[in-house]
């Protein structure tokens, strides 16, 4: 070789203190978890708070097409795509009706559900240790400044409060 040319060399990697097969320490992988865990929890929290509050101050109408945030009758309404069964009360059915005189006290119940639930927000509570009804329904109790949007429509004569079982409106 001549005199004015270096052979390179690559330099040797740094021999590593841990024996082969070693992960991190418990400490590094206690951190790691509490920091994914707590990254989870914030997550988790601000997606279903923005996704509630968002649901309910959105406009509701009668349901369509589109079942997001709707109407369907006087105790059952969409919240954010899910079904939701209200179920502090029962009102008259409007889909099958037993008479005419349901049929119009139902369409008033739900004329009157869509203007309650569209006087701003409003919180959706769980219901005495069910989760949902035999059709799947959420089963929950909505709620502004501490009282029940269903007691209201009980005292304005349009709902009845719910007793565990349908009753004739006939």
């Amino acid at each position: 070789m001549p005199g004015n040319i270096i052979p390179f060399k690559r330099p040797k990697k740094p021999a590593r203190n841990e024996p082969p097969g070693k992960g991190p320490s418990l400490v590094t992988v206690l951190i790691a978890a509490l920091c994914l865990t707590a990254a989870l929890s914030a997550y988790t929290y601000f997606s279903l708070s923005e996704s509630r509050s968002r649901a309910r101050s959105e406009t509701f109408q009668r349901c369509g097409i589109i079942k997001r945030n709707c109407i369907v009758d006087g105790d059952t309404l969409y919240v954010a795509g899910e079904k939701i069964r209200v179920a502090d009360i029962d009102t008259p059915e409007i889909s099958e009706p037993k008479c005419t005189s349901e049929k119009t006290l139902g369409e008033r119940a739900t004329a009157r559900l869509t203007q309650l639930v569209n006087a701003g927000p409003f919180e959706l509570r769980a219901w005495q240790n069910r989760d949902e009804d035999k059709y799947g329904r959420k089963l929950r109790v909505l709620v502004r400044n501490g009282r029940s949007l269903g007691d209201i429509l009980v005292a304005e004569g349009l709902a009845r409060t719910w007793s565990g079982r349908r009753e004739p409106w006939c």
